[in-house]
């Protein structure tokens, strides 16, 4: 198991996740060709088709970005435009709330959604049992809205309330 330090991307060969957008439907092609490469990847394909996350280190990510572009592209940081590294926490609530059933998760534009009036909950029962976000109200229902910051957003079918404990913000 790695310590922190080395999954914020300090070590040129730690392990972290990003965000690939593969272009001209081309994802399966890519999970071919990536897989030597690195060491777990995650494609959320009841969501969206053309996003993938590889978990390999920084010099890889850049060997990736450099060979392929034009056929995909890593999500950057801004304003350094370095690769964008998924925290560990992140990246677990989103393949655990992507990979469920639920035909009523939507995908929501990331740059939309502004949680300053939502509440940072947990999920205690029920199909996304465990799952952290932040709640908005949306089509009248209260939904979990999950993100992978400046990547992706998602908002599940709705959550009874009775469903839902609050979390301290720390954001």
């Amino acid at each position: 198991m790695q310590n922190d330090s080395k999954r914020q991307g300090s070590d040129p060969e730690s392990l972290n996740w990003y965000a690939l957008k593969v272009f001209f439907n081309r994802t399966r092609r890519f999970e071919e060709l990536l897989e030597p490469l690195v060491s777990e990847m995650y494609v959320p394909r009841n969501v969206i088709t053309s996003l993938m996350f590889v978990r390999t280190s920084p010099t890889q990510i850049e060997n990736i970005r450099q060979k392929w572009y034009g056929w995909l592209m890593v999500y950057v940081s801004r304003p350094d435009r370095t690769p964008y590294i998924i925290p560990e926490h992140d990246m677990d609530v989103f393949r655990f709330v992507t990979s469920m059933a639920d035909k009523n998760l939507k995908l929501i534009d990331p740059e939309a959604v502004r949680f300053k009036s939502g509440e940072k909950v947990r999920v205690t029962d029920g199909l996304f049992k465990g799952a952290e976000g932040y709640i908005k109200r949306i089509q009248g229902n209260k939904r979990l809205i999950v993100t992978i910051h400046g990547v992706v957003a998602v908002a599940t079918s709705y959550i009874p309330a009775a469903y839902l404990e609050k979390l301290e913000n720390n954001d």
